[in-house]
C-alpha cells in the first residue's frame, strides 16, 4: 500500500509540474543595455547655463539610453531627468536617434505628437498626400542623402508609436527588427547626430536649429542583437 501511495503522489506531482512547469521555466525578460549616460541639468549650457530648470519643464534633459530586443522589436529607450504626463510640450518636443545597423544608417525622430510635420513631410518622400501620424509618432529613415539645395532627404522607413513614461520619464520606441534590417547578431552601433553626440533632445516646429537650446547624449556601447 506504501508502495502505491508513493508511486499515486509522485504521478500528481509529475502532473502539477506538466501543468505548472512553464512558469518555472519561463524566460526572463531581457534586461536593456545601457548604451550610453549624459549629465542631467545641462540642458541649454551652450547657451545659458541658467537654463536647465526649461530643459525638464519641455522634457528635454537627457541623461541615458538604452536598448533591448524582445524577439520582434528593437526597443529604444530615451531616459530623461524629467517628463511631464503631456510629454513636454506636444510638437514642441524632439526627440531624435542616429545609428548604424550592420554599417547601414537608421534614424529615429519623434514627439509627442507631430502633426506639424507628420501629417506632410516634403523630406521624407511621404507627402502629398497628407495623413494623421497618429498619438506618439516616431519616423523610422534611412537612406539619407542631401539634394542640391543641401537638405538632407530620407525615405521614410516606417512609422511607430513611442511609449511615454512620465513616472520612469523614459521614452520607448519599440521597432520592428525586420524593418530596420535586425536579426540576430546585427550590431546596432552608434550613429552621428546632427546637432551632436547620437541622441538629441530639442525644441521644434517644423525644424529644429543648432542655435537653440537643447541637449544631446553620446552612444557609446554597440547593441547585439541576441
Amino acid at each position: 500500500m506504501k508502495a502505491r501511495k508513493i508511486v499515486a503522489l509522485l504521478g500528481a506531482a509529475a502532473l502539477v509540474l506538466s501543468i505548472f512547469g512553464g512558469t518555472a521555466t519561463a524566460k526572463k525578460a531581457k534586461k536593456p543595455l545601457t548604451v550610453g549616460t549624459d549629465a542631467k541639468g545641462d540642458w541649454g549650457h551652450a547657451v545659458d547655463p541658467n537654463l536647465n530648470p526649461v530643459g525638464d519643464a519641455l522634457g528635454q534633459d537627457l541623461t541615458g539610453a538604452a536598448i533591448s530586443f524582445d524577439g520582434k522589436n528593437v526597443n529604444f529607450v530615451i531616459q530623461l531627468n524629467s517628463l511631464p504626463a503631456t510629454g513636454g510640450v506636444p510638437e514642441f518636443s524632439r526627440y531624435t536617434w542616429d545609428m548604424n545597423v550592420n554599417g547601414k544608417f537608421v534614424e529615429l525622430d519623434g514627439k509627442f505628437t507631430n502633426y506639424s510635420r507628420g501629417v506632410c513631410d516634403p523630406t521624407s518622400g511621404q507627402c502629398p498626400p497628407p495623413r494623421n501620424p497618429g498619438h506618439a509618432p516616431f519616423f523610422i529613415r534611412g537612406n539619407c542623402a542631401a539634394n542640391e539645395a543641401n537638405v538632407t532627404i530620407c525615405q521614410e522607413l516606417g512609422i511607430v508609436e513611442a511609449q511615454f513614461d512620465a513616472g520612469a520619464g523614459t521614452i520607448t520606441v519599440p521597432v520592428p527588427a525586420k524593418l530596420i534590417g535586425a536579426k540576430k547578431g546585427s550590431k546596432i552601433t552608434p550613429g552621428t547626430n546632427i546637432f551632436g553626440g547620437s541622441i538629441s533632445a530639442a525644441p521644434s516646429a517644423y525644424f529644429t536649429s543648432s542655435a537653440m537650446p537643447l541637449d544631446t547624449l553620446t552612444v557609446t556601447k554597440t547593441f547585439v542583437v541576441k
